[in-house]
C-alpha cells in the first residue's frame, strides 16, 4: 500500500542516485586499474623532497581512514534522526530542503534521507574528482624513491642532477610503485574532510548547542592530515589541497540537496500515465 508513494519519493532523487552511482564506480575502477601517466614523468635521484624512508605501518591506514569518515558521519545523523528524533535536539527545521517531504513522512526521516543522499553524493564525488586528479597530475610522494629502488648502476657518470623516468626503478610491486606517483591530492584528506567537515556544518545547522562541542570533527581532520605527512605518503601541500577539495564540494552538494533552487523532481521528466 505505501509502495506507490515510496516509489514516487524516491524518483525524485533519481537524478542524485544516478550521479551516486556512476561516481562511484569510476572510483573503484580508477583506484584499482588506472596508473598515472607515468611514461612523461620524471624525477632526479638526490631530490630530498622524494627521498623519505618508505613506513609500511600507517598511522591511519585507507581502510581506516575511509570507515572514520563513513561511519562516523552516518552514524551521527542516524542517532539524531533516527534514536533521539523526538527530542529536543533540533532547531526549528525549515528550508528548502523540506518542500519536497511527503505528508506521510516525519520530518526527521525525510532530513536523515536528504543528508545521507547529501553525504553519499560528497563522497563519491570526491573520489572520482581526487582520484582523476591523481591520474592527471601525477605527482611523487615523499616516500617515492624508497618505492622505487633505483637501479644506481644506471646512473649517468658526472650528472648528479640527472632526470630518470621509472625505468630505472627495480620495484616488482608495480602497484606499489604506481602509488607512489598518486601525491596530489591527498585522499585521506580530501575523504576524512568530505565527512567529518559534512557532519561538524551539519550538526551546527540543525542541532541546537554550542557549536565549539562540535570541534572534535575539526580535530579529528587535522590528526588525519598530520598523519599523512609523519608518515611520508604525503607533502604539506598534498593535504591541503584535499582539505580545499572536500570543502568545496561539500559546499556544492548542500546547496544542491538543502538549499535548492528547483525541487529535485523537477530535473526529471513527469512519469507517463497508463
Amino acid at each position: 500500500m505505501m509502495m506507490a508513494p515510496l516509489l514516487s519519493y524516491l524518483r525524485a532523487y533519481a537524478l542524485q542516485y544516478t550521479i551516486i552511482t556512476l561516481c562511484g564506480v569510476f572510483f573503484l575502477y580508477s583506484e584499482y586499474d588506472l596508473a598515472p601517466r607515468w611514461q612523461t614523468i620524471t624525477f632526479q635521484l638526490n631530490n630530498p623532497k622524494i627521498n623519505k624512508k618508505f613506513i609500511h605501518k600507517e598511522l591511519v591506514s585507507d581502510v581506516e581512514c575511509v570507515l572514520m569518515a563513513v561511519l562516523i558521519s552516518s552514524g551521527v545523523l542516524f542517532w539524531y534522526c533516527m534514536i533521539r528524533s523526538h527530542s529536543q535536539s533540533f532547531r526549528k527545521m525549515n528550508g528548502a530542503w523540506g518542500n519536497n517531504r511527503p505528508e506521510w513522512l516525519t520530518r526527521e526521516r525525510h532530513l536523515f534521507h536528504v543528508s545521507m543522499v547529501c553525504l553519499a553524493l560528497i563522497f563519491t564525488i570526491n573520489g572520482a574528482l581526487t582520484n582523476s586528479l591523481k591520474l592527471i597530475i601525477g605527482n611523487l610522494r615523499p616516500d617515492f624513491l624508497d618505492r622505487c629502488q633505483p637501479n644506481f648502476g644506471r646512473m649517468k657518470e658526472n650528472e648528479p642532477n640527472a632526470y630518470y623516468t621509472i625505468d630505472i626503478c627495480q620495484q616488482k610491486n608495480l602497484r606499489l610503485l604506481y602509488d607512489g606517483l598518486k601525491s596530489t591530492p591527498s585522499g585521506h584528506s580530501s575523504f576524512i574532510t568530505c565527512g567529518l567537515g559534512f557532519i561538524y556544518y551539519w550538526q551546527n545547522k540543525f542541532i541546537i548547542g554550542n557549536s565549539i562541542r562540535n570541534i572534535w570533527c575539526i580535530f579529528l581532520i587535522a590528526i588525519v592530515m598530520a598523519s599523512r605527512i609523519v608518515d611520508h605518503k604525503h607533502h604539506w601541500y598534498d593535504v591541503i589541497s584535499g582539505a580545499l577539495l572536500g570543502v568545496a564540494i561539500i559546499v556544492s552538494c548542500w546547496k544542491w540537496m538543502f538549499n535548492p533552487k528547483r525541487s529535485p523532481s523537477s530535473l526529471l521528466p513527469a512519469p507517463i500515465s497508463l
